[in-house]
């Protein structure tokens, strides 16, 4: 009974010693965190109003020159000619580092592109949780927009490719030519056709509307396949097709369809496309994209 008292009390001062800590961290929070970055947002809210006060004045082109000197002469911190105002005015102030200069004058650089002027900028900060979440939504922003650019580039590189490429069959059109509609933002025709059994061609049953985003469905689909078929020589080829939703016998047909012999062809396919991509800073990166073998 005793030592069941006693294991009680040990349990009773831990769980004690537990709470008393959540209201220390409380505490701190509310003291240290909450305030801390209250005050923050507030200082960069002035560092707004201090950006504001150096685009309205006459006087701009040397303010910013004199910011300029001084970092450079009093703090050793130097900046480019191409700097912008924001991170200038940023760097002046806080005199921190290289990261933490980008992180507050790209708050500012996102308040100002939203219209947001230094009185609404404490609310604004709030109002996107914080200035690591509104750092979080740029990057995975910016993310995004080189992974479109990146993907549009490929599609043209394709496009430039299948344009040039030799044909692997023939169409005569010489009845319809004048009347096939085509518009500036297409560069292929896009027909449908079925296969007639008794005769063992392919008759074309349709000539459809010149569509930009169809053009463009298909170049991604296209990529997808080259991706697919530069790994058919591997063990990771059916899990592969499968996470695609490929039938895997039926992608190794449409290799040969395309005169894609093999999946050394079609990593040449690859590469070409990715080198005539004029991306150099992102060509380990845009190869990792198109090449997951």
């Amino acid at each position: 009974m005793k030592n069941k008292i006693a294991k009680l009390d040990v349990t009773q001062a831990i769980i004690t010693h537990a709470d008393s800590l959540a209201d220390r961290h409380a505490l701190y929070v509310n003291d240290f965190v909450t305030r801390a970055n209250s005050e923050l947002y507030e200082i960069l809210a002035e560092i707004h109003k201090l950006y504001e006060q150096v685009e309205g004045s006459k006087q701009r082109d040397k303010l910013v020159k004199k910011m300029r000197e001084r970092l450079k002469s009093s703090h050793n911190i130097k900046t480019q000619a191409n700097t912008k105002t924001t991170a200038l005015i940023t760097k002046y102030v806080t005199r921190a580092s290289r990261k933490t200069a980008h992180v507050y004058s790209r708050v500012l650089e996102v308040a100002i592109a939203n219209h947001i002027g230094s009185a609404g900028l404490v609310d604004y900060i709030v109002a996107k949780g914080g200035i690591d979440k509104m750092r979080m939504a740029v990057n995975s922003a910016a993310t995004v927009a080189q992974a479109n650019a990146t993907a549009k580039n490929y599609q043209q590189q394709l496009r430039s490719q299948l344009k040039h490429q030799q044909g692997i069959g023939h169409v005569d059109f010489s009845a319809i030519k004048h009347t096939l509609p085509h518009a500036t933002d297409v560069e292929f025709h896009h027909v449908l056709c079925r296969f007639n059994h008794v005769t063992n061609t392919h008759e074309i049953v349709a000539v459809l509307y010149p569509s930009s985003a169809l053009e463009t469905q298909a170049m991604n689909e296209y990529l997808c396949m080259v991706n697919l078929a530069a790994a058919s020589d591997t063990n990771t080829f059916y899990d592969k097709c499968k996470q695609q939703g490929v039938n895997m016998d039926i992608l190794l047909r449409w290799m040969a369809a395309n005169n894609i012999h093999n999946a050394d062809a079609a990593r040449f396919m690859a590469r070409a496309i990715i080198a005539s991509v004029n991306q150099p800073s992102n060509a380990s990166h845009t190869a990792g994209i198109l090449l997951a073998a």
